[in-house]
């Protein structure tokens, strides 16, 4: 029977949409059978994934909260207290799941995006796929092979800004419909997709950067088309302004913090193993014990080096070769590909985890290396991410080879079902894993207690990643899921790239640096009630001690340091804190709390003098005094200079305030300093210079640091 033109167009469409619409479903299907039901888990109390989840999780909660209360999202005040943390990476997801996390919690919140992860992966390809192939069957695998692969499994066991790779079809579509159909609708949504790609992790943008730049050189003259180049413009004028406010907060972290870029040795470690891409993945449920032995060799962690991409999609990308020679698009996405796997393998070759070889450590170098040294390019810390857009395009190659094995064997639906139905099976089973997984950190009564009081900030110790941490990673799993209870700012945090900034702000304050790395500081605090100090300085409202992450000795340290007013929190057995509230802190301790010392630069680290803290200078080194009022003070301090006599000149606001001859034994210097309300500082100056011990043919030493004089015992005493 004839239809009308019209009618055949509409049940064209509703037959894309029914096979769209069977797509979705059998997706979320395999998602449950493949990452839900291996582990079948209450959503609401246990993570899929295991140790960094807790803080992604405190993240969506942070997005909620922050809304909800009319706070900057965008800036994590509540933890790094008081410096605070961006958010740099992952904004759209925590954004898009703030209902769920309102009403569901931020636990259910992150488990049900990991799972959305699979489902829109599988289904964003597909639709890629099928517009490429005209051929569902044949996108329907390369949809398994992108949603499942191995990396996406080891990324989510804690890396959401790795584990999101579901919008990358969805624009890579997009873009190549920009190019083939350059409507402004398509102009507008390959915009919008690379933001949402941006937005949920620069790693990816990166890659899709990279991506972009491939294909627009691949087809550089419909790029330059007079007839394009107007719609390209505005496509990237679009995207630019779309990721505008994630953007800015990356470049300031980049300008600002040098431990945004991995060192060398680091991106060494963490790129892929030619051995990987051919080697099952080790949470494979048959496989893993075997792969466990090979993977065990490997540089890096299971999170990011498990770069098996399948022996199935290997061969099926095999068969599709001539077609994807044939093919336009085909030709490009086997370039794409053999770019993507050369910089996964990182700076130098890795095999069976080595890449030094002979006995003169040899190393084989790889093109990789100049992304090392590329800005932006170098924000990909883990070169083996690229995986993400090597199994992006196997997936598309494998399409092509399904389809052209559907041509060689006789016609027929059947025979069409049943051979993706195998090859579907075939590949399930290679790529199927078990995720770790971990439950919800059981809070303790005292959180409970205090989460109605105020939003004062409290001080957990040891601080996250502190050199006091014995618990390996506990701190962090146990006092982000406690803040989503307290809804307090807490000092210390976890992030890579900010921790090390933030050891080095605890480090200028004598207390905070006793505190967080057990050291006793050169400056000797005026108060010698430190809870009064916390609690006018930072304004600390409780300290907590957890006994179980402290040793005994360390923790004996402490509260001699703090005192004995402090109460026990046994509920949890795993957890027991000793907490001092800074509430009873008397009064007359509150109104002594008039200076705050901190060192500036030109200081050497930290020694040991016979049990007396002590620390060198170079030719010029600060103090910074915040002072909370017009004050006249002592300045007091010992000192010995290096190898021979020096002369030490003491600025207080710029102005010179003494001149001192400083012999090479410990002398006393002591001077009475005027300050003024608000920021003062004290430079000390060496008009001599400073030596390098090495340059010192006598001294036969190789310490290479300038050193002019050395100090020890400072201390600011306001005087009556």
């Amino acid at each position: 029977m004839d239809y009308p033109a019209g009618n055949n167009k509409i049940i064209k469409y509703l037959n894309i949409k029914k096979i769209n619409l069977l797509a979705f479903g059998l997706y979320c299907t395999l998602t449950y059978i493949m990452v839900y039901l291996p582990v079948s888990i209450d959503l609401n109390k246990t993570y899929l994934g295991h140790s960094e989840v807790v803080f992604w999780s405190n993240y969506f909660w942070w997005f909620d909260y922050a809304l909800t209360n009319s706070l900057n999202p965008l800036h994590h005040s509540f933890i790094f207290y008081p410096l605070g943390l961006d958010m740099v990476d992952s904004i759209f997801p925590q954004l898009l799941f703030v209902p769920v996390t309102h009403f569901f919690g931020s636990v259910v919140s992150y488990n049900l995006y990991v799972l959305s992860t699979f489902v829109l992966a599988g289904y964003g390809m597909f639709l890629l796929a099928n517009y490429l192939l005209k051929e569902p069957h044949a996108a329907f695998i390369a949809g398994i092979i992108f949603a499942f692969f191995p990396f996406h499994f080891g990324a989510s066991c804690g890396h959401l800004h790795t584990f999101s790779v579901q919008w990358i079809p969805f624009f890579v579509l997009f873009f190549h419909k920009m190019y083939e159909d350059p409507r402004n609708l398509n102009i507008l949504l390959a915009s919008l997709f690379f933001a949402i790609n941006a937005l949920t992790s620069w790693t990816i943008a990166v890659m899709l950067a990279i991506f972009c730049l491939l294909y627009v050189g691949y087809r550089i003259k419909d790029t330059v088309s007079k007839e394009f180049l107007l719609k390209f413009s505005a496509f990237s004028l679009i995207s630019l302004a779309l990721i505008a406010p994630g953007l800015y907060l990356i470049l300031k972290n980049i300008l600002t913090n040098k431990y945004m870029i991995q060192s060398l040795g680091s991106f060494i470690t963490y790129s892929a193993d030619i051995l990987g891409f051919v080697v099952p993945s080790p949470f494979h449920p048959v496989f893993g014990s075997f792969s466990n032995q090979i993977y065990s060799n490997f540089t890096g962690n299971y999170s990011e080096n498990i770069v098996f991409i399948g022996y199935t999609v290997i061969l099926l990308a095999i068969i599709g070769t001539r077609s994807l020679i044939k093919s336009k698009s085909g030709r490009f996405i086997l370039i794409c590909s053999g770019v993507f796997l050369v910089l996964s393998l990182g700076p130098v070759l890795h095999i069976f985890g080595i890449w030094q070889f002979t006995d003169y450590n040899l190393t084989i170098m790889l093109p990789g290396i100049i992304t090392k040294y590329i800005p932006f390019l170098n924000m990909i810390r883990v070169p083996s991410r690229y995986d993400i857009v090597v199994m992006f395009c196997f997936a598309l190659m494998a399409a092509y080879g399904f389809k052209r094995l559907v041509k060689a064997i006789p016609a027929g639906k059947v025979n069409k079902y049943t051979l993706c139905a195998v090859i579907s099976a075939i590949l399930i089973f290679e790529f199927v894993a078990v995720l770790p997984v971990q439950d919800v950190k059981v809070t303790p009564e005292f959180y409970y207690n205090i989460s109605h009081d105020d939003s004062a900030p409290i001080m957990e110790i040891p601080l996250i990643r502190s050199p006091l941490d014995k618990s390996k990673g506990n701190t962090m799993i146990s006092y982000y899921e406690y803040q989503k209870t307290h809804q307090r700012p807490f000092l210390g945090g976890y992030f890579n790239r900010l921790n090390p900034v933030y050891a080095e702000y605890m480090d200028t304050d004598p207390v905070l640096k006793y505190l967080y790395f057990g050291e006793e500081e050169i400056i000797q605090p005026s108060m010698t009630d430190k809870l009064a100090y916390l609690r006018c300085n930072y304004n600390v409202s409780y300290v907590i001690l957890h006994k179980n992450y402290l040793d005994k000795d360390d923790l004996d340290l402490l509260i001699a340091y703090l005192g004995d007013s402090y109460t026990i929190d046994a509920s949890m057995q795993n957890d027991q804190l000793v907490v001092y509230n800074t509430d009873v802190v008397s009064g007359e301790s509150i109104r002594g709390c008039n200076s705050k010392v901190l060192l500036g630069g030109g200081w050497h680290g930290l020694e040991n003098w016979g049990g007396t803290p002590t620390r060198w200078t170079q030719d010029n080194a600060t103090l910074i005094i915040e002072s909370n009022a017009d004050q006249q003070v002592e300045l007091s301090f010992n000192t010995r200079s290096f190898h021979r006599t020096k002369t030490l000149e003491i600025y207080v606001n710029g102005y010179l305030v003494q001149q001192t001859t400083v012999p090479t034994s410990f002398i006393h210097i002591s001077i009475p300093i005027q300050f003024h309300k608000g920021k003062n500082t004290i430079r000390l100056h060496v008009p001599e210079g400073a030596e390098r011990p090495c340059d010192i043919p006598e001294l036969n030493n190789k310490d290479t640091r300038w050193l002019s004089v050395a100090v020890q015992g400072i201390t600011i005493e306001e005087v009556e």
